[in-house]
């Protein structure tokens, strides 16, 4: 390529660099419920009586929202609770979601039982790299095989 195609080809680019508009973060606020399947993978006896349960948990996200793009993403979740008498005295843990065009949110989520349930994202791939938010969620129905879900709701910033 003459020196003169060179300059052309790189003006081009730089043009088009120009008026390309930047990409702007977008800010959102969602809700919805998550529903799991359980498997207890260990359950042990604290020395103060309370039971730990490490948890891995397969489900999907629903939103009230259809449109969000959390809406019908897979999701699956691995942490560990203390229970005492059948409550949960605290948790905590991370999931992973993967949304309707593959990209994939990570979190980290703890719970309470003064404070609640609280979640956070922890970036991810495509529309979540750089992700910033989180929410609170709160405990659902139970059924009696072990599925279990949960109400959310949450903000974040993508870029």
């Amino acid at each position: 390529m003459s020196t003169k195609g060179s300059w052309i080809a790189g003006m081009l680019v730089a043009g088009v660099a120009v008026l390309t508009p930047p990409a702007r973060a977008a800010d959102v606020a969602a809700s919805g419920r998550n529903m799991f399947v359980n498997k207890v993978l260990e359950s042990f006896k604290l020395p103060d009586g309370n039971m730990a349960s490490r948890v891995l948990s397969s489900g999907f996200i629903t939103a009230d929202d259809p449109a969000s793009p959390l809406s019908l993403a897979s999701m699956t979740c691995s942490g560990t609770s203390v229970t005492r008498a059948e409550a949960t005295v605290r948790g905590a843990g991370t999931c992973d979601s993967v949304d309707a065009d593959g990209d994939i949110a990570f979190y980290w989520w703890r719970y309470d039982d003064k404070s609640g349930g609280r979640w956070g994202f922890l970036g991810g791939t495509g529309k979540w790299s750089g992700v910033e938010g989180g929410g609170t969620y709160a405990p659902g129905q139970a059924w009696k095989d072990g599925r279990t879900s949960n109400t959310w709701k949450g903000s974040w910033k993508t870029r």
